[in-house]
């Protein structure tokens, strides 16, 4: 037999469960930074804000509350009153030197350390927290027991008294036992209550005092650790003799179940077991990935927590039961018991073998593949799901026959998602030792095509174990080699997944464009009562016409999309995603966002990115152009009154821009590394750039289509424009507003804000008004052409951009 490790325990235990005194001050073996410190100071921190912000802003809530406790107390008389104020005074004086002189006591100098850090903390943030809430003024409750008592209850009971008693007792808690830790909620619970009953404070400070000592106290633990919780050998020892299974020998190994701590006991006999033990750790930090995965992942199959660390012990001992119980290889399941007063053991018979992940990639044969497939099989015909296939978990004894084990995941009587991502999570872990093919190949033979077909759609990588995860970063690219095969083999021509995340990056472009949106256009809709009233005014017969040539547009703007490239495009998509680029091009300066949206649609409708980009880039040099052509146009139909202060630059400017920009080019392509980039990668992207836009002008459809796409929306909002002016009796002849529009549009383009808000309607305004139109005419004119244009197809295009995502165009 090995000489024991370090962690071992010799001695052979035959009496009854031993005393486990963990929480005892000579069993204090070392500090750990706790899962259950962050569970903890989550909720108390929440539960902190909350106060705060019932304090400040719920006053009538809170006085309310004041008021249905003093009805409860009216019974009391003064004498009575002038007692309890005075006994409460005495008890906080004692508590608060008793907390400090127990540690001095017991030579806990750590956690004197950790009990001071806390009061001072704990003090200084409450007063900090008042001084915000003193500036609201908050209005005090008027309390007749105070008053009858003739005092308030202060000095040592204040608020930041109660915040610096929650967090010693949340320090003292994993330092005492039981009892005292009962002994100190009902002291708190005391304490809490006649700073209530006995003040002339709102109640809610009372709250937001206990909640914030909760969080500073956990956060001290988390800071600086907490003594270790878990369960000693001679406990885990008691525990077994307590389950008949005396052992001689105990001795902590490595463990690769997530959630406990290994041992392996050997018993009199010669045989050993393998025992699992979890403690409140391990349950806090399951139920912390759990609320990750929540908040993080969708359609996992993810349970509830189980409320006890119990039910979590129990429930893996089911489904282990199970599984054996069906014919699957794994080892027998012993006993389960609890370990001192929070911990639970599960036991096995200890299995001799060696994990997958350490066995020797040449040796996996194909018969030992298909044998660790019927393992899998067998649970999906009984409806088991394993739910934590990695390699750790797939035991190879000495005789080459596989295992299954590591059941604390696992659940029974699943729907077919669950089955389907224990055959994702194999074959993601099979082929990191023996390659996608024949991962996918064994699988296949053992479970037909249909099993290995239905699980692709969750052979993704947030559907996979975060062992399988962590080693796929290291082999990559063999996850997509892995779904390319089971598409190829299966006969899946585009492979369709299952949307795991809840936070993608949509979900991330939709709020910063919701962000962008209210920073840039919530400024604009501050003067909305006087755009109003200036717009009320108008004769609304008009307005139906405006909106009809507001959408003409987009008719306008999907035509032009489809004739800039040459694969053939779907009108009535193509036109939906000009809708939704009313959204999309709010949020960014120049219509960056309706390119980019754009660029991606075409990308998703099988045009090649490089074409994409320059087809996007030549739709809107197509409009540009025709913009200065019409430009030119109204401006020479206006007549010469039109120029007004128009002036265009000095070309000599012009020129010198251009001579600096070659210059600086030349200077660039002199360097290797630039020189090598645009030759090796940028240069055969604009090549098959280019190939797309020759494509594009040599078919006479595609360019009257492009072109003509460009007259109807430069029409288009010609029209609206013109309409909206007629909406107030503005005179002004087409040709005039036209020029005017267009001259506006062109000087808007250069401003910095989305859809040249602002700038396009100071220069159309201006324009206007210098044609000749009054300015309480062009004023709401323009505002009612803007609402037609700019608002009004902002909600659609978001609907738009919705149906898009979801329908997978973007």
């Amino acid at each position: 037999m090995a000489p024991p490790s370090l962690d071992s325990d010799d001695s052979f235990a035959t009496g009854p469960p031993a005393h486990d005194a963990r929480f005892e001050p000579d069993e204090i073996v070392g500090y750990t930074r706790s899962a259950s410190d962050v569970l903890r100071l989550v909720a108390y921190g929440a539960l902190t804000l909350a106060m705060l912000a019932l304090t400040r802003w719920g006053e009538h809530a809170v006085l309310g509350f004041e008021t249905d406790v003093l009805a409860l107390l009216n019974f009391l008389d003064a004498p009575s009153e002038r007692v309890l104020a005075g006994a409460a005074q005495l008890l906080a004086v004692v508590v608060g030197i008793g907390v400090l002189i127990v540690p001095i006591v017991l030579k806990r100098y750590r956690l004197l350390g950790y009990l001071v850090v806390a009061n001072v903390a704990s003090a200084a943030l409450v007063s900090v927290a008042l001084s915000w809430l003193d500036d609201a003024k908050p209005q005090q409750v008027s309390n007749h027991l105070a008053a009858g008592a003739g005092l308030e209850l202060g000095g040592t009971v204040t608020p930041a008294g109660l915040a610096t008693f929650a967090a010693s007792f949340v320090i003292l808690a994993p330092f005492v036992g039981q009892r005292w830790r009962r002994a100190g909620a009902v002291m708190i619970t005391a304490f809490a209550f006649l700073r209530i009953v006995l003040s002339v404070q709102l109640p809610a400070e009372v709250f937001f005092a206990l909640a914030l000592g909760g969080a500073v106290g956990a956060a001290v633990l988390l800071a600086f650790g907490r003594p270790d919780q878990h369960a000693t050998l001679s406990a885990i020892r008691a525990s077994l003799v307590a389950a008949a299974l005396p052992v001689m020998r105990l001795e902590s190994v490595p463990s690769s179940s997530l959630g406990s701590r290994a041992y392996v006991a050997t018993r009199a006999d010669a045989t050993e077991l393998y025992c699992k033990v979890a403690s409140p750790e391990e349950r806090s930090a399951d139920v912390l990935s759990r609320v990750y995965r929540s908040l993080r992942l969708k359609n996992v199959g993810d349970e509830r927590p189980f409320w006890s660390l119990r039910r979590n012990v129990e429930h893996e001992a089911l489904a282990s039961l199970q599984a054996r119980d069906v014919g699957v290889r794994t080892p027998r399941m012993r006993t389960i018991s609890e370990v001192g007063t929070d911990s639970m053991l599960i036991a096995y018979d200890r299995l001799e073998g060696a994990p997958l992940e350490t066995v020797d990639a040449s040796t996996i044969d194909d018969a030992l593949l298909h044998a660790i497939w019927e393992q899998v099989a067998i649970l999906r015909s009984h409806r088991i799901a394993h739910r934590d296939l990695r390699r750790a978990n797939l035991m190879i004894d000495p005789g080459g026959t596989p295992w299954l084990v590591g059941f604390a995941f696992s659940d029974v009587a699943v729907d077919d998602s669950l089955i389907d991502a224990d055959v994702a999570q194999l074959m993601a872990a099979l082929a990191l030792s023996v390659g996608a093919a024949r991962a996918v190949d064994s699988a296949i033979a053992v479970l037909g095509t249909d099993a290995v077909r239905t699980s692709l759609r969750l052979l993704q990588v947030n559907a996979l174990s975060g062992a399988t995860r962590a080693s796929l970063r290291d082999q990559k690219g063999l996850l997509k080699e892995l779904q390319t095969t089971v598409a190829q083999r299966c006969g899946v021509d585009e492979p369709e997944f299952v949307p795991l995340a809840r936070v993608t990056r949509r979900t991330i472009l939709t709020v910063v464009m919701l962000v962008a949106v209210t920073y840039f256009l919530l400024p604009q809709l501050s003067d909305l009562p006087g755009i109003a009233s200036q717009v009320e005014a108008a004769d609304w017969v008009w307005f139906i016409p405006v909106v009809f040539a507001s959408a003409f547009t987009y008719l306008g703007a999907a035509t032009g999309m489809i004739g800039s490239v040459p694969n053939r495009l779907r009108f009535m998509p193509t036109f939906v995603a000009q809708v939704a680029s009313s959204f999309a091009g709010t949020l960014a300066p120049a219509s960056v966002g309706s390119m980019a949206l754009n660029v991606r649609y075409l990308q998703k409708s099988g045009v090649d990115p490089a074409v994409a980009v320059p087809a996007v880039g030549l739709d809107m040099v197509a409009g540009l152009a025709v913009h200065v052509v019409m430009l030119v146009v109204f401006l020479v139909w206006a007549g010469r009154s039109a120029l007004g202060s128009i002036h265009l630059p000095d070309p000599e400017v012009f020129f010198y821009g251009v001579a600096v920009v070659l210059g600086l080019a030349v200077v660039a392509f002199a360097i290797p590394w630039i020189r090598h980039q645009v030759l090796q990668r940028a240069l055969p992207v604009v090549r098959r750039s280019l190939s797309g836009l020759v494509a594009v002008v040599r078919s006479p459809a595609n360019v009257a289509m492009l072109v003509g796409g460009s007259v109807i929306v430069t029409t288009g909002y010609l029209a609206a424009m013109y309409l909206s002016t007629r909406a107030f009796g503005g005179e002004l002849t087409f040709a005039q507003v036209g020029a005017v529009y267009l001259a506006g549009a062109t000087i808007a383009s250069v401003a910095p804000t989305p859809g040249g808000l602002g700038a396009l309607e100071a220069a159309v305004i201006a324009g206007l008004v210098a044609a000749g139109m009054p300015n309480d005419v062009a004023v709401p004119s323009v505002f009612l052409f803007r609402i037609a244009t700019f608002w009004l197809p902002i909600l659609p295009g978001w609907g738009a951009f919705t149906y898009l995502q979801r329908e997978d165009y973007l």
